[in-house]
């Protein structure tokens, strides 16, 4: 920040030979230039700040793609670089092209009536060869309506009527089946189509009158139905080896409130509070009993929970650092920027060879760089950041904050490295929340903390149903039977 240029200074002997009257008209210029020296400053800090907030983008912090605009482009290119390959499948890749399968459901048969050359009869010619061609499509979509009836029988010894008993879950005189609230349920949760246009895809698809409340109905059966799967979905991952965290606000009951996520390879749990801190992750009651890997960004109530090993989200970082080499010019953040990937590339490689974990001699080499360029940092860095920095400016304190995360963290950063089973960044737990953000775009706000409560707890069994492997509809038909599917409990 350039400094105003100061006035010559006035002795005391000079100042007292003058009349009173310009001795009193020098103090008042004096006061002055005093505070339009400290607004200038102020003014200065102020610009200085909202500059620092139009620098930032989703390729240099936290903030997500769509809050970069369609009018903003980002500096420079993305934090993934270039790989140098060509657009399409690489070599090696399986691909899921159709492919013919062996027994078709129908078979047409379209037999030449005349020859092409002599135009001779072919119908009692003998077939020297067959070609085929498969066609894949939807049947003629409809609705199959079962009737249930209940007979009623006279016993023949004493007279007495008995009633058959229809099957569990029939129980009005018209009702939807389960498929049909599977679909519906799917719909909504997975693809965040609201309840009016759900009904209207039903009546252009099916034919048949789904109204919004039959949906919220249906959807308070099926949350109250997965209570049992959410106990044993806790239980399951308590057991794993590896858990992402991440959380994100939300609008409920026009108030902002926030949606946390627990996720691992196998499953997910998301969950509703209407706070961001200890309250709502020791009432979600997996961290507080978990004893593993826990990878997440650098906010810090996670780091209250001491038995768990912390590895923090190094993607973060990387935007971090992006950010500071682009606004403070600092040239350490663009070193440790190229170092980090380098050992994210070395984990790569060794994942690729089959090995369980990087040789010593490289892990040496990746920490000795580290500690170097820390301490090279450190000298002038850090001194002048203790001083609360030279000028105050909000882009001093970032680089400052992630310079002391970097030195203290050292082995939550560089865990990826010793073992490989670590990821890089937090992107499980990111992704996982990246359709909640969805929905806020779609709907603006869940409009009750129950009805957000009840997307938590089906959007959580979807999820984990994907990444099971199971097939979504028929998961969802029997949780709508009463039946849920169930996790393992052993160790990941």
């Amino acid at each position: 920040m350039s400094q105003m240029p100061q006035p010559p200074k006035l002795s005391s002997e000079v100042l007292g030979a003058l009349p009173w009257e310009i001795q009193a008209y020098i103090g008042y210029l004096e006061s002055q230039i005093v505070l339009l020296t400290a607004q200038n400053q102020a003014l200065a800090a102020k610009v200085q700040e909202l500059e620092n907030r139009l620098a930032k983008n989703s390729s240099n912090s936290s903030k997500p793609p769509s809050s970069d605009g369609l009018g903003k482009q980002p500096k420079t290119s993305s934090l993934r670089g270039k790989s140098g390959k060509k657009p399409g499948g690489q070599p090696g890749h399986a691909g899921r092209n159709l492919k013919q399968v062996a027994d078709p459901e129908h078979i047409e048969v379209h037999t030449p009536t005349s020859c092409s050359g002599c135009q001779g009869n072919l119908a009692n010619a003998t077939v020297c060869g067959v070609e085929k061609r498969q066609v894949f499509d939807l049947p003629d979509v409809a609705i199959v309506v079962t009737e249930h009836q209940a007979e009623t029988r006279v016993c023949s010894c004493c007279g007495h009527k008995t009633k058959g008993k229809f099957p569990e879950g029939v129980r009005g005189p018209v009702q939807y089946g389960e498929r049909v609230q599977a679909l519906a349920a799917y719909f909504e949760h997975q693809h965040l189509i609201p309840f009016e246009r759900i009904a209207q895809l039903f009546e252009d698809l099916y034919g048949i009158t789904l109204s919004p409340g039959t949906c919220s109905n249906m959807d308070k059966r099926l949350s109250k139905n997965l209570e049992v799967f959410e106990a044993n979905l806790k239980a399951h991952l308590l057991a794993c080896k590896i858990l992402h965290f991440d959380e994100t606000g939300v609008r409920c009951e026009k108030k902002l409130n926030w949606i946390h996520v627990v996720a691992s390879t196998s499953a997910t749990l998301y969950n509703l509070h209407k706070k961001r801190g200890c309250e709502a992750i020791n009432e979600h009651d997996i961290l507080p009993r978990y004893s593993g890997i826990a990878v997440h960004d650098h906010w810090h109530p996670y780091f209250t929970y001491e038995q768990v090993t912390h590895i923090l989200c190094n993607v973060h970082h990387l935007r971090e650092l992006k950010y500071v080499h682009e606004q403070e010019k600092a040239h350490w953040a663009e070193e440790m920027n190229q170092l980090l990937l380098k050992g994210k590339k070395m984990t790569e490689v060794a994942r690729g060879e089959g090995r369980g974990a990087l040789c010593p001699q490289m892990l040496r080499c990746i920490e000795e760089e580290y500690a170097t360029l820390i301490l090279k940092v450190g000298r002038s860095y850090m001194d002048a950041g203790d001083a609360e920095s030279t000028n105050g400016d909000e882009v001093s304190k970032a680089g400052l904050n992630l310079f002391r995360r970097l030195l203290h963290k050292m082995d939550c950063v560089l865990g990826f490295l010793k073992d490989l089973t670590i990821p890089f960044s937090n992107n499980l737990a990111e992704q996982d929340l990246r359709m909640e953000k969805v929905k806020q775009k779609i709907s603006g706000c869940f409009r009750t903390f129950t009805g957000g409560q009840i997307s938590c707890r089906v959007r959580s069994y979807i999820s984990t149903a994907r990444k099971q492997g199971w097939r979504i509809i028929d998961a969802l038909a029997e949780a709508i039977r009463g039946s849920p599917r169930f996790l393992p409990l052993h160790n990941f």
